[in-house]
């Protein structure tokens, strides 16, 4: 049996599907839809997982791991008892507790899943997300997009698109803001583009609204300095989220603050949230504006349905900047629930694609068609194992250059500018193959080429190397003696369906090559085999 996770920045989400083929959302240990991605560390072996953690966090807040998934793909570390964490080893921590009540509740282990990430996670996100996986024990099939899991969903609950339509689909998370036109056909999901803000959710409006509640504190008790003590804070963020949900229906609340002694009763409504989180609704409304401007570009200039998900995007003024915005009110699609369900519908049909028609040789089906073999005579699921859903590259990929126009390039290239080159861009359609693009050698006698990936880390495409950032490398050696400089190297770049980049280089005259695929971080398999050791040293619960 194949399993969808929604990984998210603030809750996450597992579901499979069922025999009739209806995807199904594995409650927490609480009995919750969804699942906190916090953990507490209560000893050196022993993570909480959830709910629990999440309350743990107004106790001892130094021992507890939030919102790590802002950090994965980058060198962040933490220390819990005296033991390194990383957002990788953090993240199969949260992955393990998942796959646990999955078991549990389905009767089925749980192997074989697919993981789902924001459309404009680079390279380094989406390996370091595998990587989770992989040190949970898991066999990762895919990664897939949260916007087109949600496509992948809708669709499967609306029917196939009877004409070709285009939708936009914005998805405010807890952490994230994703924005991605869809191009539906049939049981197609095809991407046109995606754009997006990693640092933009639903916990930046926590942030905001608990900064409030603080300043209320502070002008009616301003000898106290509350915002130094670090439980009262993780109160405060908690009390945020609750008020920001309760606000979406109703209009003020008057929540209780005490510190040292003190008592505030503080005055909270729905406008006010709205005047101090205006500078997000912008950002967000920045993303959109892009998204409108590159998928005009690419042909697509007026929108059939503007879909919503994401827990954030509950709160009303989310949809209200939409409505004003297109001028049609926005469906709103499981918020919650639709990434993982999407995810879980995705993941049979892989396995019904990799069964293929399992038949024996007198024509019938096995008798013990379980798990993969099974997928495609579930209802609905062959028909989706068929389709097509097309993504795109994330960020524009290059190789580092050194910049011809600079006059040193000729005289002294060491000391010349070096350029990011940029031969994959954005919004291409997957998988993409560059074909050979054609470079050249710096100097005489040159022995070795060395190839450095870097992506796009900037909004703006640009070929400075502070707008970009260094996600691999790879060695051409052995080049011909005597090899005049100027010689031609050709290097190619191809990305698969699932985002995975293959980097060839080759040197013309003596046809040397070199192949490989970017390597992420510094995980060789040695420390890969002991992060995962200490992962399933844990004793994880919720």
């Amino acid at each position: 049996m194949e399993f969808g996770i929604d990984l998210g920045t603030t809750q996450s989400c597992i579901a499979y599907i069922d025999d009739t083929g209806k995807p199904v959302v594995v409650k927490s240990a609480l009995g919750e839809d969804t699942t906190p991605s916090v953990v507490f560390f209560e000893s050196p072996r022993h993570a909480v997982v959830g709910r629990a953690a999440s309350d743990e966090a107004l106790i001892t807040p130094e021992l507890v791991a939030q919102l790590v998934k802002r950090d994965i793909g980058t060198a962040a570390a933490y220390t819990f008892h005296g033991e390194r964490h990383t957002p990788e080893t953090v993240s199969a921590l949260i992955l393990r507790e998942l796959a646990r009540v999955a078991a549990a509740q389905s009767g089925q282990p749980v192997r074989d899943v697919l993981i789902t990430v924001p459309a404009n996670f680079g390279i380094a996100e989406r390996e370091a997300t595998r990587r989770a996986g992989e040190l949970a024990g898991l066999n990762v099939l895919d990664l897939l997009d949260e916007p087109v899991a949600a496509a992948v969903h809708y669709t499967a609950v609306n029917g196939p698109a009877v004409t070709p339509k285009h939708a936009l689909m914005c998805d405010l998370g807890g952490g994230t803001f994703d924005t991605t036109v869809i191009r539906l056909a049939g049981d197609d999901v095809t991407v046109a583009c995606v754009e997006g803000d990693p640092r933009l959710g639903g916990a930046d409006w926590d942030r905001a609204i608990a900064a409030h509640l603080l300043g209320q504190f502070e002008r009616e008790h301003p000898g106290l300095h509350p915002g130094q003590d670090p439980q009262l804070m993780q109160d405060l963020l908690l009390a945020a989220e609750r008020l920001k949900k309760e606000l979406g229906s109703a209009q003020s609340r008057r929540p209780v603050i005490r510190f040292g002694g003190r008592t505030t009763v503080a005055t909270l409504t729905r406008s006010t949230v709205e005047e101090l989180t205006a500078g997000l609704l912008a950002r967000m409304t920045a993303v959109i504006d892009r998204t409108i401007e590159t998928a005009r570009a690419k042909g697509v200039t007026s929108f059939d349905e503007v879909l919503l998900v994401g827990g954030m995007s509950r709160f009303p003024a989310v949809a209200a900047v939409l409505h004003e915005r297109f001028g049609v009110q926005p469906l709103r699609h499981e918020p919650e629930l639709a990434v993982a369900k999407g995810a879980a519908l995705y993941a049979r049909a892989l396995g019904a694609r990799s069964a293929g028609p399992a038949r024996s040789a007198a024509g019938r089906a096995p008798a013990a068609a379980s798990g993969s073999a099974a997928a495609a005579s579930v209802p609905g699921i062959g028909r989706l194992a068929a389709a097509r859903v097309a993504g795109v590259v994330p960020r524009a990929f290059g190789v580092i250059g050194i910049d011809g126009s600079d006059p040193l390039a000729l005289t002294d290239p060491a000391r010349a500018r070096k350029m990011v080159v940029h031969l994959l861009l954005a919004n291409t359609e997957l998988p993409a193959d560059t074909g050979p693009y054609t470079f050249a050698t710096s100097i005489d006698n040159q022995r070795m080429v060395e190839i450095e990936v870097w992506e796009q880390a900037s909004q703006e495409l640009s070929d400075d190397l502070a707008a970009n950032r260094k996600v691999g490398r790879g060695l051409l050696r052995n080049l011909p003696a005597r090899l005049p400089a100027r010689s031609p190297v050709e290097i190619t770049f191809f990305m698969s369906e699932t985002g995975r980049l293959t980097v060839h280089g080759k040197e013309a005259q003596s046809g040397q090559e070199v192949r490989f695929e970017l390597q992420i971080g510094d995980f060789d398999s040695g420390r890969l085999r002991q992060a995962r050791q200490a992962v399933s040293g844990y004793q994880v619960d919720g």
